[in-house]
């Protein structure tokens, strides 16, 4: 029983190894020993029998077809979008604002497509974005800044981009503050 068992063993290593399978060989002995036994062998052996063995049947496999092209997801039908701009804040605005907010609001016609949405660039960096025309930007800095918009679609691709606007944002220092109020003179 061992030795079927390294027999069966050996001829798995082999198969596994890349060997040539014993069985494709179209040569093979037959071995009868004393005691009865008979054995199979692809080695000549003293008194051992030369048979024909049938070629091994094998099967090749045709070859995969070609993958499908990649199928670019399609944008809904309808027109492009003809309409993108910054509606608020306006071109060249100074904003007093102690609180260093700013609202933008967009103008985008026609409406948002569903898997679109609409992105707030401040200065080149994505500060905003989502399914509405109305945003507010917090935490702006004093100084110039530029806004631009997008319309994205769902895989991050540019659609339609708005014209920059640049406002300026005004806000008071500690070391200069507001001058008081005058005072109205007494009766």
């Amino acid at each position: 029983m061992n030795r079927r068992i390294s027999i069966l063993t050996a001829l798995s290593l082999a198969l596994a190894l890349g060997a040539p399978p014993l069985f494709a060989e179209t040569k093979g002995y037959k071995i009868v020993r004393p005691d009865g036994t008979v054995e199979f062998s692809d080695q000549p052996a003293p008194g051992a029998q030369e048979i024909t063995l049938p070629k091994a049947q094998g099967y090749e496999a045709p070859p995969p077809p070609p993958p499908a092209p990649a199928v670019e997801p399609t944008t809904p039908p309808g027109p492009p979008y003809s309409l993108l701009a910054i509606a608020a804040p306006e071109p060249d605005q100074t904003l007093h604002n102690g609180e260093t907010q700013v609202n933008v609001s967009v103008q985008v016609m026609p409406a948002l497509r569903p898997g679109h949405r609409l992105v707030i660039l401040l200065d080149g960096s994505e500060a905003a974005g989502g399914a509405g025309t109305g945003y507010t930007l917090s935490n702006v800095e004093r100084g110039s800044h530029v806004l631009v918009a997008e319309v994205r679609d769902g895989r991050g691709k540019v659609l339609i981009s708005s014209a920059p606007v640049t406002f300026h944002m005004r806000q008071h220092s500690i070391l200069f503050p507001k001058p008081p109020a005058p005072t109205p003179p007494a009766p």
